[in-house]
């Protein structure tokens, strides 16, 4: 058995823990007067500036992307138009129309989709766990759908093509992702992200301007500013200490860490939210069903 360090635990947790609060800034910048396209914008923004900055001082602003080959970086290019861009805009939407706690919840269910991109794109076998995690995730879908959380004033059925678009784009970015670094063992973290980021800030700012929102990208006011800026820092944290926490140990251990993240949101949401979300017994099965799940498909070899 192989011994993992305890940085690896710390690190796993800790992106568990900025996942989960992501959502809570996305909501209250949204109750403060933003709204979706802006969340994901100004998010953008931040992780851009984050990912860059650390990247010139690490590389002292020369050659930041030496030694990379172009098929590379347009990898992540594409996953950063997919993931970071499509899939963002999508999650913050949900967010938006269905609750923080709700919409978080039901993305986690992207290792669903990423187990069944690798049976049908890989032809990797489906195991007895892996069957038993897809039917635990879907009945938590189910019981969150029919359980009346998330914004008091309500919500459609229909909003879960959100959460459901976000994590299939979520899931398909990390194998896009994965396919990269296997290929090229030289990229670093730091340097994929930034190129990640870069690509899904151009793509959100062309899609604002074609949609007829250009000038609402930069809109809002000091809370949603605030509230949006947070939001970014953490999903820059979660993603480089996911990055980190993966350089020092495997992803069967790591990903139903990360899949707790609902839980830090759920938690918050309880106290931070609770003039705008409610959270029911249903609800809470509902979570504790996708998790159980996420370890089941996390659990396949």
């Amino acid at each position: 058995m192989v011994l993992l360090s305890i940085e690896f635990y710390i690190l796993a947790i800790l992106c568990a823990f900025f996942r989960g609060i992501d959502p809570i800034f996305a909501k209250r910048g949204l109750e403060s007067g933003g709204n979706w396209i802006q969340n994901t914008f100004q998010t953008l923004v931040v992780r851009t500036g984050l990912a860059w900055g650390v990247l010139i001082v690490i590389s002292n602003g020369k050659n930041m992307l030496e030694g990379i080959s172009i098929p590379i970086i347009l990898l992540f290019v594409c996953a950063g138009v997919v993931a970071a861009a499509m899939g963002q805009l999508s999650y913050y939407r949900g967010i938006d129309r269905m609750g923080a706690s709700v919409c978080a919840t039901i993305t986690n269910s992207r290792p669903l989709f990423a187990v069944l991109l690798a049976v049908v794109w890989l032809g990797e076998n489906m195991t007895v766990s892996g069957m038993i995690g897809v039917i635990s995730i879907v009945m938590g879908v189910v019981f969150i759908t029919r359980s009346k959380s998330g914004n008091i004033s309500g919500w459609k059925r229909s909003d879960i093509v959100f959460p459901l678009f976000a994590a299939v784009a979520f899931a398909a970015g990390n194998v896009i992702r994965k396919f990269g670094f296997m290929e090229d063992a030289a990229i670093t973290a730091i340097q994929a992200l930034a190129i990640n980021d870069l690509a899904a800030l151009v793509v959100v700012g062309i899609y604002g301007v074609v949609i007829g929102k250009g000038r609402e990208l930069a809109a809002g006011n000091r809370e949603s500013y605030r509230n949006f800026g947070l939001s970014g820092v953490c999903v820059f944290l979660a993603m480089l200490t996911l990055y980190e926490a993966l350089i020092r140990g495997p992803v069967s251990v790591a990903d139903p860490i990360l899949g707790t993240g609902p839980l830090f949101t759920v938690i918050i949401a309880a106290s931070v939210l609770k003039k705008v979300e409610r959270i029911t017994k249903g609800f809470v099965v509902g979570t504790l069903l996708i998790i159980a799940g996420v370890v089941l498909l996390s659990s396949m070899p």
